[in-house]
């Protein structure tokens, strides 16, 4: 399979499935996110023709690895369903260290999960503030650390 056809399809899928989904009650309301929805399936398709047209000419073509993308499948999933257990700070600085772990070539040394641990952290904190405080959008919320 190749990565860009998977991509590609990855996109038109979540498009597809969130705008099944939308709220259409208010027309004002569904504006911006089915921009983006529209966005999202215009750059799968962009994504898939280019890689229909490149064909076997694309220089240095990666095959996708069935099973990082099993692996990073199940960990979303996990990521999902843990955010309704322990909030989202908290399953989301866990699935930022094992995502960054599965990056990582070899094995990874004490100082890179420290890094790691630190850099998801802080951006998943930063996104959880931004969210609740300037968007007011609700996330879920841990009951064991109230964040």
């Amino acid at each position: 399979m190749r990565a860009d056809l998977v991509c590609g399809g990855i996109l038109i899928v979540i498009a597809g499935t969130f705008w099944v989904q939308r709220d259409t009650s208010d027309r004002l309301y569904a504006a911006f996110p089915d921009l983006l929805l529209v966005v999202l399936a215009v750059l799968g398709v962009v994504i898939i023709v280019q890689g229909l047209v490149r064909g076997e000419r694309g220089a240095g073509e990666r095959e996708v690895n069935r099973r990082m993308l099993a692996i990073v499948s199940v960990l979303l999933v996990a990521w999902a369903l843990g955010m309704g257990l322990v909030g989202f700070t908290i399953s989301g600085v866990v699935a930022f260290v094992i995502m960054a772990l599965l990056v990582r070539e070899g094995r990874p040394r004490l100082r890179e999960v420290a890094t790691d641990t630190a850099a998801g952290v802080v951006i998943v904190v930063a996104c959880f503030l931004i969210f609740t405080r300037v968007l007011l959008v609700p996330l879920p919320v841990s009951t064991l650390i109230g964040m």
